[in-house]
């Protein structure tokens, strides 16, 4: 693609800012104001609503629709944004709300890919490289760190954190924040195990490792951290997560030895 393509059937509002290269396709409407970075592609009938701002190589899946209006009662129709991070890509059918705040966008961070139909509601915060396999449903307020997953048809409920590297299985129901670097799943969600595969995809072995299996341990035990724990990159996002304010607490660890790999 070396210039912009809009197709006959789109319908492009005057407002919409298409900042470069940008691809449109059958029957997609882009209403505004809106940003649309270059290198976007916006697939066939996919709604880009107002107050969207789309980063650089965005894709955007067919019927996708971004930037509706929080189901909240008490929105009242302020200006609020919906902003997308470069290179993301959303499948079919996803559905991203923008915020109720407007000082605060809803944001999806750079490199995230959202699988079919999954939703996004308002004033989420999704970290970078974060994957939403199909029918996730984040519910409002929900923050989602760097680098987790979220499997097919889980659930978030308002205001729960989802930390860096997490995991959480396909259907489960999240009531309660995810420790980072953490395997949670069943309805209600539960702690299981260290996420050892995305941990070691990730590059976090040896000692690094070690760190995060002596505090897990601990906090499965009822304990604090360990003083003496190593200050690992992973340990200090572990103090950080647990030194910030929660709403819903966290998640309680399954309690057999037999089920405990971490």
């Amino acid at each position: 693609m070396t210039h912009t393509l809009i197709h006959p059937t789109a319908v492009v509002s005057p407002k919409a800012r298409l900042l470069g290269r940008v691809e449109i396709g059958p029957y997609a409407v882009i209403e505004g104001p809106c940003e649309v970075g270059d290198g976007v592609r916006i697939g066939p009938h996919a709604v880009i609503l107002p107050y969207v701002r789309l980063g650089e190589e965005v894709r955007v899946g067919a019927h996708a629709v971004l930037g509706g209006e929080p189901q909240d009662l008490s929105f009242k129709g302020q200006e609020s944004w919906l902003e997308v991070g470069a290179r993301t890509i959303l499948r079919e059918g996803v559905t991203l709300h923008r915020s109720t705040r407007e000082d605060c966008p809803t944001r999806i961070g750079t490199g995230c890919y959202l699988m079919a139909y999954s939703h996004v509601a308002h004033d989420c915060q999704v970290g970078d490289g974060v994957i939403l396999t199909n029918n996730v449903m984040l519910a409002g307020h929900v923050s989602v760190g760097k680098g987790a997953v979220i499997g097919g048809g889980a659930a978030v409920h308002q205001f729960v954190r989802i930390g860096a590297g997490a995991m959480l299985g396909g259907m489960a129901g999240a009531r309660k924040d995810i420790l980072p670097f953490t395997l949670a799943t069943e309805v209600p969600a539960i702690h299981y195990r260290l996420n050892t595969v995305g941990l070691r995809r990730s590059g976090v072995n040896g000692e690094r490792y070690k760190a995060l299996e002596r505090a897990f341990r601990a906090l499965r035990a009822g304990n604090s951290l360990p003083e003496d724990l190593p200050e690992t990159p992973e340990v200090l996002e572990l103090r950080a997560f647990l030194a910030s304010p929660s709403k819903r607490g966290i998640a309680r660890f399954v309690q057999h030895d037999a089920d405990w790999e971490g």
